[in-house]
């Protein structure tokens, strides 16, 4: 526990050095939160809640955890850690824990929103959802930084990555919208399974197949695993 805390208390220095990381995000919530009740009313507020545990959760681990990963590879940071009694598990782990703040940040800014809507459900539903896409997204994230020869491709690869799987599938809009063929297609991709499991879990959703995504997600955790373990190398392995 103690090499875990080690690394959380060096990866997360920037909070104290570049605190306005963090503020950025409410303006974003409050930007997305008008867009959706504009949209959809009250359950569009309501549909952003998920959308908002569902893309941050797939965030932090394909841009924030695996770019600083990647960059760690990149300036040779990482050999400090190699040269440390630490393990990739912790060094992984501590950069996951650390980058919670995020995560923790975006539900103070949407508490009060919260508890207009008396979504506490929602959220719950969420949260049970967000874990394994939180999994899925570091392995992900992990099996392609560690992949990048050149430093400067890592934030050109990563970042649209995480916007790709965020705005264009069924996150921030139910997939109930779409034609059941294409439904079964598009809900492939993790962050529209999450999002649906959340909705279902919730009573958002008016399509009754749980298994579905919940079977997605499943696959994904397993060919995360696979694709991680082949590239991250520690030491002299």
């Amino acid at each position: 526990m103690g090499k875990i805390k080690g690394i959380v208390y060096l990866t997360s220095r920037w909070i104290r050095r570049q605190p306005l990381w963090l503020v950025q995000d409410l303006f974003i919530v409050i930007g997305f939160a008008i867009l959706m009740f504009v949209w959809g009313g009250i359950t569009g507020l309501k549909n952003v809640l998920v959308a908002w545990f569902i893309s941050g959760g797939w965030s932090m681990g394909v841009n924030l955890v695996a770019q600083s990963i990647g960059w760690d590879k990149q300036g040779k940071t990482m050999d400090m850690f190699i040269a440390s009694p630490v393990k990739p598990f912790h060094y992984i782990f501590g950069y996951f824990i650390s980058g919670l703040v995020f995560m923790l940040a975006d539900f103070i800014y949407m508490l009060p929103l919260i508890m207009f809507l008396n979504a506490w459900l929602i959220v719950l539903a969420s949260l049970v959802a967000v874990a394994p896409l939180m999994v899925i997204s570091n392995l992900v994230g992990l099996s392609i930084v560690m992949r990048i020869k050149k430093p400067t491709n890592i934030s050109a690869i990563t970042n649209p990555i995480q916007m790709m799987l965020i705005i264009l599938p069924p996150v921030f809009y139910p997939a109930s919208v779409l034609p059941s063929t294409l439904r079964y297609i598009v809900l492939l991709i993790p962050t529209a399974a999450g999002a649906e499991i959340a909705r279902q879990l919730s009573g958002l959703s008016t399509w009754n197949n749980l298994w579905y995504p919940v079977a997605v997600l499943t696959i994904w955790v397993v060919l995360g695993i696979l694709a991680s373990s082949r590239v991250v190398r520690w030491g002299m392995e």
